[in-house]
């Protein structure tokens, strides 16, 4: 003996089951969208941080040329949609590193936002350590704020509590083991 439901029950679990289907599918579809979406606001934020021409991209490096890893390409190659390369000469190299939107929004909130002038020293590229931000795409390096150079009468006690009020957890500047001429600022894993 078989059982049936009355209709408007098998209806509500044919509706039940319908919801049940799009909430699936939408979820699928919105976290496949993420990795777009962010890249999207890293082309965004990277094309905002090339027009301010009071944010100064380095174009070589201290300890050795690379120009596909300078922190001008880093940025131009954002804007274009592709990864941040490092230095062959780094613990991590020859790699493209997707640069994260927190850093990129915090480097760009620290001329917009704060008014500093600055020049980026480096982002993915140089030699940092093993386990350095660096290679992650999260930290970037100032060697000069407001047109003094870091350690030389630079603002960067103010500078670094700017970075850390803009997310950065990793602040490190002079007074700190080897940061004694530039600042660094790094955000969360």
């Amino acid at each position: 003996m078989t059982t049936s439901l009355p209709a408007h029950r098998t209806a509500a679990r044919l509706l039940a089951g319908l919801v049940a289907a799009t909430a699936l599918t939408t979820s699928v579809a919105v976290a496949s969208d993420r990795p777009a979406l962010k890249a999207d606001t890293r082309a965004s934020l990277a094309k905002q941080i090339l027009a301010q021409k009071q944010i100064v991209l380095a174009t070589v490096h201290p300890g050795g040329t690379h120009a596909g890893s300078t922190v001008r390409q880093n940025v131009i190659d954002t804007a274009n949609g592709k990864g941040a390369l490092t230095s062959p000469w780094g613990d991590k190299p020859n790699r493209r590193v997707a640069l994260d939107p927190r850093m990129l929004n915090g480097l760009l909130k620290l001329r917009t936002q704060y008014g500093f002038r600055l020049s980026v020293s480096e982002i993915v590229g140089g030699d940092h350590s093993t386990r350095s931000r660096h290679y992650a795409g999260i930290a970037f390096d100032l060697n000069y704020i407001n047109g003094r150079h870091v350690g030389s009468g630079a603002p960067h006690k103010q500078l670094m509590a700017a970075c850390k009020k803009l997310g950065a957890t990793e602040v490190l500047g002079p007074g700190n083991a080897g940061h004694s001429r530039h600042v660094h600022c790094a955000w969360p894993r």
